[in-house]
This record gives C-alpha cells, structure tokens and sequence, in this order.
C-alpha cells in the first residue's frame, strides 16, 4: 500500500474521468490504493460477503451473476478494464453485503480502494462524487436493458440475437461457448438452449459442434431475432 511516496497512478488510464481529478481529497485517496493481481477462476466476490474495497478493474475479464436455488444461473455482466461493478457500488454506498456473485474470467489485475476511504473520499470530493454516480446510473441502464429482455423478448429471440452480437453478424465466425455457457448467459436451462440451437441448425442458421456454434446465415438469424421467424 502506498503511504509515504507519491503513488503509482499508471492504472488511472483505464479511468480518465479520474485521471486529471486534483482535489485533495481524491490525492489522499490514492495512497491508499493498493494494486492486486488474481488469477483466472477465482471467486471475487458472493453473495451475503461484506464489501470491504472499491475494486477498479485494470485488466482482465470478470463475470457477475447470480444463481437460484434450481442451480440455474443468469450473468448479470461481462467487466473489463476501465468498468466499475453496479453491485460493489450498491453494497459500499448502503453499507450492505453483496447481493450477487462473481468471478476472473481471465488473469486479473484491480486497483483497491478499502471501504473507509471511500466512504471519506464520496463525502468530499465532488469530482469524485460526480464519478460515481454517472457510473452507477450507466451500469444501472445495462441492468435494466437486461431485465427487458428477459421479460418481454421471447427465448429464440434472445439466442438469435446474443450469437448475432457475439459473432458480430459475421459469417463463418464461432462462439466457443458450451451450451452451458450460453444458457447463463441469456437465463434459461441448457436443454432449451440444444433445442432451440438444434432448429436454428436445421433452418441453416447455424452449424453446431462441440463448444462450438458457427453462424452461417446472418439474414435467416436476424429474421428470427427481430421476432419475424
């Protein structure tokens, strides 16, 4: 942890809103930042754990969900570098424990902001402030999208239009996704998802192989994610 010399802020390029911030409160902060590396498939955080840092995200990749009694998951969001977690903000700014869970996709790198400073720095720096809550109603807008589509989109649309944005509508390109994977991602069961995958297959949609699903026709899927198949 940085104390006494000036502290290392080459992971502030991930944040510019935060880069050129020069009020006192937020200087101080940053030396109590603490740089932390933690490897690919480690759990972060779940949920009913107390929120003890502000984790700013340099590098890697981290994935938020949440998961029923069922066993059924549903990820929540993919965060990368330069993203805060609408979930860490939530349970810093209420004092409250984690209401979700989440885990390194990839080798990761975060910057650590303990809670107390936070709680000091989100009282006195308004820049800082400023920061905060634009993250917050960005991350909460995502959530709400997400929400929507859950609960108005029908299932085929969802899976036509999570390999449409997945593959970049371009043909010939593949998710390497177990079906698994894919139905907690769009928040189903896997045996809905081999279905409905299985009749994309014979509408020649897609071609499926193990972990493996190629888009081969982009128009035929953009039919159906627009609700018209």
């Amino acid at each position: 942890m940085f104390m006494g010399a000036e502290p290392d802020t080459e992971w502030l390029r991930q944040y510019p809103q935060l880069q050129n911030l020069e009020d006192p409160a937020w200087r101080q902060a940053l030396r109590h930042v603490d740089i932390i590396d933690v490897p690919a498939g480690t759990t972060v955080f779940r949920p009913g754990d107390p929120c003890v840092n502000l984790l700013f995200l340099v590098e890697g990749q981290v994935r938020v969900y949440m998961s029923g009694d069922n066993g059924r998951e549903i990820v929540l969001s993919h965060l990368k570098g330069g993203d805060l977690c609408v979930f860490t903000l939530t349970s810093l700014l209420q004092a409250a424990d984690y209401s979700a869970a989440a885990v390194t996709e990839q080798s990761t790198r975060a910057a650590t902001l303990p809670v107390m400073h936070f709680r000091e720095l989100f009282a006195c720096s308004r820049g800082f402030q400023d920061f905060i809550l634009h993250t917050m109603a960005q991350r909460m807008h995502e959530t709400l999208l997400l929400l929507q589509e859950i609960a108005f989109e029908g299932l085929e649309m969802r899976l036509a239009c999570y390999i449409l944005r997945h593959t970049d509508g371009i043909e010939g390109a593949a998710i390497e996704l177990t079906h698994q994977q894919v139905a907690s991602e769009i928040g189903t069961t896997r045996e809905m998802v081999s279905r409905l995958l299985k009749e994309m297959e014979q509408r020649g949609c897609v071609r499926l192989k193990r972990k493996r699903i190629e888009l081969v026709d982009a128009d035929r899927l953009e039919t159906l994610s627009s609700g018209s198949g």
